[in-house]
């Protein structure tokens, strides 16, 4: 990738920059960088709160640098939809509800979402809505800490797809569980105190995880329907719950 020269006289490899000082990045939008970038670019993004509703690009990925990650520091305040075919790679962002969902995948493609090193946040509604109807399409959080209010659920899944953790913190002080009713969804090597509820012709897999739902007294699986699955090798701890 060939270096370009900011208006600050410094030059710089990444090829897209926002930040929220206009002499600091190529644009102070993160909206504005994805309508300029093209498949194969990733845009890097800058210390600061981003209020935008977003349309992700296939093959444009997002990411914080390095030193920003797992520290909140490049946080969304909006929602992330994505339906187009192909995939996108979030990094070491926080994504954060603002009265809606913060990750939205939806249509009839198979459409691809990775987060990595990020944060999930939700105060004020679900965080993720996964409702895709091709079997190919999936949500796959690795290495991700997710943070649920009072009210709230992490997830909400209807989607022919899967929704995927793998070595996440997943806290939640919430009596709501995330719910799947169809498609899968995996969990490995994790930490939850999120309740999770499966029905409908939902498959759950969860293997080498602690699902631990006692703070809340809340159960922590409940199936219903003619969902199935494998849970093994789990610590699985409800306080006086079913």
């Amino acid at each position: 990738m060939a270096n370009q020269q900011l208006s600050t006289n410094t030059f710089c490899t990444a090829k897209w920059i926002v930040s929220p000082t206009a002499t600091d990045g190529t644009h102070t939008t993160i909206a504005a960088a994805l309508t300029a970038a093209s498949s194969g670019d990733t845009i890097f993004i800058r210390p600061g709160t981003y209020t935008e509703n977003l349309t992700l690009k296939a093959g444009v990925n997002l990411a914080a640098y390095d030193c920003d990650a797992f520290s909140g520091q490049v946080t969304i305040s909006g929602k992330c939809s994505f339906s187009a075919a192909g995939q996108v790679d979030i990094s070491g962002i926080r994504l954060q509800t603002n009265g809606d969902f913060a990750l939205e995948v939806t249509g009839a493609n198979a459409s691809a979402i990775i987060l990595t090193e990020c944060q999930v946040v939700n105060s004020n509604n679900t965080a993720i809505s996964f409702t895709s109807s091709n079997a190919g399409s999936s949500i796959n959080l690795s290495q991700c800490l997710t943070f649920v209010g009072a009210t709230n659920a992490l997830f909400a899944s209807s989607s022919a797809g899967s929704i995927n953790f793998i070595g996440c913190q997943l806290s939640s002080s919430s009596t709501t569980a995330s719910t799947c009713s169809a498609g899968a969804m995996q969990m490995a090597n994790c930490f939850s105190s999120e309740p999770l509820s499966f029905s409908g012709t939902a498959q759950l897999v969860i293997f080498n995880s602690s699902i631990r739902t006692f703070g809340t007294n809340t159960t922590c699986i409940t199936t219903s329907g003619t969902s199935s699955g494998n849970v093994s090798n789990c610590w699985i701890q409800s306080g006086t719950a079913s």
